[in-house]
């Protein structure tokens, strides 16, 4: 739910009142009675990784690929790997208990209207809010249910009545090559009567399937199952080579305490300007914000290879500041802060 915070009572009387606004740390004194308490964020961020499980199945007649298909190349036994297709990092926030203020709402105060995100964290003055500047990226989809069978609804009667695998191999065999000798035909046109359109690519679209699905008998087939896990990290401080998760032969993608996996790391690298200053309030503080640190996120692979690199900004990297209580001194000033950061965004009078 959006939170809205509107203080109504006593508005007709505004231009006659003087603004008092009030902001204290709720973890230095106690509130106000008619007080907002609100949260600076900490970035959090949202480590997705899509890992690509491979099977490999060898298929029924692989020992007599050479013989009649004239190939090597087959898959022999079935085998399962697992590997690192990409890693995306998605900003998300959550509240810092230990930034938690209170604002004391007054009906001459222009911070009489406060946005909060549905997590209580900081939003805006005056300003709406809008769930699309929260909402991360769509969960992918998972493809749970490859084919893993070979099909034989293309063997034709002979070849499945053969009281051998070596007969049923040998006459897959000659279907593939029958079907070979049918799509050359049609293709060169040496049909008395050939479709056209529609029909003729329809037909020749059959044979392909047809063929691929004979072929496999002797060669094998490789299937590509996608997932993907999002691992969510608060840097609390820098990171270097902390074992973010782990990839299994057997499981995949696993938590970084399952030892069955070999090792990827995170790295989180304070790189803020350290010259910033900032900047000496005059007179009450009002809102409280933070100045968002610099961090270089990388995530690398048991070999040392960088799979992701970025700079981004983490609230908790920076310090806190506040605006001066005088901005207020008008209700119709309207404040934007970065709801993953706590950063102010922009002040509008």
């Amino acid at each position: 739910m959006i939170k809205y915070y509107l203080l109504t009572a006593a508005m007709c009387v505004a231009p006659f009142l003087f603004a008092q606004t009030e902001v204290v740390s709720s973890q230095e004194r106690a509130g106000f009675s008619n007080g907002v308490i609100y949260n600076l964020p900490k970035t959090v961020l949202g480590v997705e990784v899509e890992a690509v499980k491979t099977i490999k199945l060898a298929g029924p007649y692989y020992r007599y690929s050479e013989r009649y298909l004239g190939t090597k190349d087959v898959i022999t036994e079935n085998s399962t790997t697992w590997s690192v297709k990409s890693v995306k990092i998605v900003l998300k926030s959550k509240p810092d208990p230990n930034n938690s203020f209170m604002v004391k709402l007054d009906p001459a105060s222009g911070a009489s209207y406060i946005t909060l995100t549905p997590n209580g964290t900081l939003f805006g003055v005056n300003i709406p809010f809008n769930q699309n500047k929260m909402n991360a990226s769509p969960a992918p989809q998972n493809d749970t249910n490859p084919n893993l069978s070979f099909s034989g609804a293309v063997l034709n009667e002979e070849a499945l009545q053969a009281n051998s695998v070596a007969k049923m191999a040998e006459l897959s065999a000659k279907q593939i090559y029958r079907i070979r000798d049918s799509r050359l035909n049609l293709i060169t046109g040496d049909n008395d009567k050939l479709p056209d359109g529609d029909a003729l690519a329809l037909m020749l679209s059959n044979l392909d399937k047809s063929e691929k699905e004979l072929t496999a008998l002797f060669v094998g087939k490789t299937v590509s199952v996608s997932s993907t896990i999002t691992f969510d990290v608060t840097p609390e401080k820098q990171m270097k080579n902390e074992v973010l998760f782990r990839l299994s032969t057997l499981g995949g993608v696993v938590s970084k305490d399952d030892l069955s996996g070999q090792p990827y790391y995170i790295n989180v690298l304070d790189i803020s300007d350290k010259n910033i200053q900032v900047r000496e309030k005059s007179g009450p503080s009002g809102l409280y914000y933070r100045i968002p640190g610099v961090a270089d996120v990388s995530v690398i692979d048991p070999t040392g290879n960088v799979l992701i690199n970025k700079k981004i900004n983490l609230g908790q990297f920076g310090t806190v500041q506040a605006l001066s209580a005088s901005i207020f001194n008008k209700n119709t000033v309207k404040i934007q802060f970065d709801p993953l950061t706590g950063a102010l965004i922009s002040i509008e009078k």
